[in-house]
């Protein structure tokens, strides 16, 4: 199996820690995590109309412990919030990576969506080698996060990662 990439917006909060903690408590519970799925034909980022098969673990560790060391492939692998990039945790994507992938440091959710998860685009406006230049950087198992704008005010925080395995 190789990594594959994940993406979540949710509701801004100051508190990435706990921001971080209420997507995977949604997640875990809509069942959007493998072994439940497979996520690999799951489309990023989830959205109201989603598969949601429902949580059948007792908890996220369990389920966790359920994939043999490969990881749920989600934001549930994520572990905590980091200042650097770590294994299992979430750090925030620097100044020079806004501007380098997203031309700004203040992206809003529809450039980020056109950017980064709808890859097709990435070729038409020819930032492809700058993305595989960034996703060469985050490993399996890494995540990076980012504020997302609205009328020039924090609205959304953007979660992207590779699956650990």
């Amino acid at each position: 199996m190789s990594s594959h990439p994940y993406y979540y917006f949710t509701v801004y909060q100051k508190d990435v820690s706990a921001a971080l903690h209420s997507l995977k408590q949604q997640e875990f519970e809509a069942g959007r995590y493998s072994p439940v799925m497979d996520m690999f034909l799951f489309e990023f980022p989830p959205v109201e109309d989603s598969p949601t098969p429902g949580v059948q673990h007792p908890s996220i560790e369990t389920a966790i412990e359920d994939t043999d060391g490969c990881g749920t492939g989600t934001i549930l692998d994520i572990e905590r919030i980091a200042e650097q990039p770590a294994f299992l945790a979430s750090c925030p994507l620097s100044s020079d990576w806004l501007i380098k992938l997203l031309g700004t440091e203040f992206p809003t959710h529809e450039l980020v969506e056109r950017i980064i998860c709808q890859e097709e685009i990435r070729d038409e406006d020819g930032v492809e080698d700058v993305w595989d230049e960034f996703a060469d950087e985050m490993g399996g198992g890494e995540s990076r996060y980012l504020i997302v704008y609205k009328d020039n005010q924090p609205s959304e925080l953007f979660f992207m990662g590779y699956s650990v395995d």
